[in-house]
Formats: C-alpha cells, structure tokens, sequence
C-alpha cells in the first residue's frame, strides 16, 4: 500500500486529493505551514508542520513515502520573486528533502497550462513563469510525473468562488472575444487522475494535460452556467481595453494600499489569450483516464456546493 505525502491538502485541489486517497484506505501525511487552516484536511489524515524554506524540517515526516504528490502553490502574489519563492524554490526544497528521506519515491508535480502558455509559446505571467522554474527543478530529479491542467473548477476554489456565486444570482461577465477557447478540467475527476498515477509507470517522465478535450470559448462557457444552474444568466461582456484598464487600475491601487491585487495585468494577459492547447490523449492512453461526468454535470455539483454554502 503506497504510503503519500501531500502538500496543499489544505487548499482546493490538494484537500480533494486527500479524500480520495484516505477513501482508497491508503495512508495521507499532509504537509502544512505554520499557519495554514486545517478547514478542508479531511479527518484521518496526518498532518505535519514544516518550513517549507527549511528542506531538513520535512524530512522526517516525508521518511518512508512511496508518492510525494505536491499540490501547494501561490496563485496570487506580489511580484515575480514572490512566486519563484512560493512555486519554485518550495519545489526544490521538498525535491531536496525528498531525496534525502525518500529516495525511490514517485514525485508528482501539480503546474499549470500557464507554465506552457497560450498556444505553446511561453508563459505570459509571473505566476506561469515561476511554474515552469518548479518544472526545471523537478525534471532535474528522478521518477517524476508533471502533470499541467487548465483551468480547474468545482467545489472549495477560492479563485472562482465569485464566478459561480455571481451566476447563481444571474449574472456573468468576460472579455468580448471571438474564436479561440480555453481547456477545463473539474476538480474531483483531476484528484481521481492524481490518486491513480502511482499504478502507472509508464506516465513516468511524462508531462501530462488532462481535460475535457475541448476548448470552451467564452460564449460556451456561458451557456454551460446557464445549463448547469437551470436559469436565463445576463451574460455581459467586456471589451478587451476596459479589461486592460480593470487590471491597470487594480495594480495601481494596490500599490497604494501595499496590498496583493485581486485582478492584475497577467491575470488580464491570460483571460485575453485565444488560444490554449489540448492534449493528444497523452493522459487516456497512458492511464485510461477519463472525465467521469460532463462537463454540465461537473458544474451542476459545483452550483449545489455553493448554493448550499450560500
């Protein structure tokens, strides 16, 4: 039975991963910071405080793992270092601590398409720039699995709560683009994919982007709200340079307040990006992975979960 350690079992994805690996009966050690909420570790895992600076403070709870599955990340930040800090040199730490505690153990590493880019050609943000270092990192190591998703949604995603509360009270709003999509993927099916990998050794090595194998324009994304929650959504849309101003604005302020902003200029570079890549089916032959639900089905549960947390 594999034994795994996982980082961000306290935020959205890494708290679905725990389930399914505790619903499996397989053993969870959940490495957290100091500070970090135990609200969504779900009962049964282990958990541990570390440093995530300091690779000595995770050895001892990472000692005899067979799967290191890192999750844990910094989606918003203030500058380009603070994310390097946050999503790569944190991978390089649990890559170094790893390496002294568990040697032969599989390391799964959760990126982002943002560290590929639109089209393939590059990240345009500090956030996927800083994903792509945590990529060098560990394609400098031994027995590993990347795995880059698009955009994840469902239940406990703190980034697009708003979305999905603001559509359940009828409204939605995105840049006024035509052509072009971008991929998804619902967060138990990615969790499923995860819990799986250690069953498949031959995903070792690989870079994997699993999805619905379709790209969702805007105006798609839209009518899947609309299906999903069973209701007519105002669907307002925003003509690319007012969403340049909003994230122009936005950085300004927070300049002056010292604080993170909320919407920012990268953020508006990858919500104005045409064109994203899907996958060739890497994911399904290597792993027969498929999405469990539609896509419609995946966001009627996640409408559920936010109508009832109100």
């Amino acid at each position: 039975m594999n034994r795994s350690v996982l980082t961000g079992a306290s935020g959205f994805l890494g708290s679905h991963v725990a389930e399914i690996l505790l619903a499996e009966g397989r053993p969870v050690m959940a490495l957290l910071r100091p500070s970090s909420s135990t609200e969504n570790v779900p009962p049964g895992c282990l958990t541990a405080r570390v440093d995530f600076m300091d690779p000595s403070s995770m050895e001892e709870p990472l000692a005899g793992a067979d799967v290191i599955i890192h999750c844990a990340g910094a989606t918003s930040a203030g500058s380009q270092e603070e994310f390097d800090r946050a999503n790569a040199l944190v991978t390089a730490n649990l890559l170094s601590a790893g390496k002294a505690a568990a040697p032969g153990a599989l390391f799964i590493f959760i990126s982002s398409q943002a560290a590929s880019g639109p089209s393939g050609c590059g990240p345009v943000t500090a956030y996927g720039r800083s994903k792509l270092l945590g990529e060098f990192a560990v394609r400098d190591s031994r027995n590993w699995i990347i795995l880059r998703p698009p955009a994840i949604f469902g239940p406990r995603d703190p980034a697009s709560a708003p979305v999905m509360r603001m559509a359940l009270r009828g409204l939605f709003v995105s840049p006024w683009l035509n052509g072009g999509g971008f991929g998804l993927v619902y967060a138990e099916d990615l969790a499923r994919l995860i819990a799986s990998l250690p069953g498949f050794p031959g995903a070792v090595g690989q870079t994997l982007s699993p999805s619905y194998g379709r790209l969702f324009s805007w105006k798609d994304f839209h009518h899947v709200l609309e299906d999903a929650s069973g209701r007519r959504i105002l669907h307002v849309r925003v003509p690319p340079f007012l969403v340049r101003t909003a994230g122009f604005m936005s950085e300004a302020l927070a300049s002056f307040s010292g604080r993170t902003p909320f919407f920012c200029m990268d953020k508006c570079r990858e919500l104005l990006a045409r064109e994203w890549d899907l996958e060739d089916g890497l994911t399904r032959r290597l792993t027969g992975w498929e999405p469990s639900m539609t896509v419609e089905e995946a966001m009627r549960s996640t409408f559920r979960y936010y109508a009832e947390k109100g």
